[in-house]
């Protein structure tokens, strides 16, 4: 039973109060959407920014145990080949831009691929060689989210003789 003067919440009140929470909701959910998508956009980023500076790391290492370089277009002048060779010229080792897939790739020689150096797509793998340095021109991966990250750097040929 109801007292007088006491009364009950209408039918109106409960409609503006649940129109108020469901604003309340999809302004939360809306706010975690956008986080979510700048954290995964960063992450993307970031992996790639990683595979960057593991490539540039990988190719540096081998460098340093070669006594000359060799860069080769393949298929063309933005995606290019460097070749490693011992003192007797004999190749030890190679890295590539691979056309099937995107992807650096490396081996000790024609035909003997040991897979990618690293996950990300590789959009330019521009090198060149001096006297006694490997410089890795341009590096250019694609992130997750569509990005492009660049990086470069150069490593030196340890076992190459001084010239006077």
């Amino acid at each position: 039973m109801s007292r007088p003067g006491q009364r009950g919440i209408t039918l109106i009140e409960v409609s503006i109060v649940m129109a108020l929470a469901t604003m309340v909701v999809m302004g939360l959910l809306a706010f975690y959407l956008n986080s979510q998508n700048t954290w995964t956009d960063g992450s993307s980023q970031a992996m790639a920014q990683r595979d960057g500076t593991l490539l540039v790391g990988a190719i540096t290492d081998s460098v340093r145990f070669a006594h000359s370089a060799e860069v080769q277009d393949s298929p063309d002048s933005l995606h290019q080949t460097l070749i490693l060779r011992r003192p007797d010229g004999d190749e030890f080792w190679r890295f590539w831009w691979n056309a099937g897939d995107s992807l650096v790739h490396q081996g000790p020689g024609v035909g003997q691929d040991r897979g990618p150096v690293v996950a990300s797509r590789v959009v330019r793998f521009q090198l060149d060689t001096l006297t006694r340095l490997v410089e890795i021109r341009l590096v250019e991966l694609r992130a997750g989210d569509g990005q492009v990250v660049r990086t470069s750097s150069a490593a030196a040929l340890y076992n190459r003789p001084a010239t006077p």
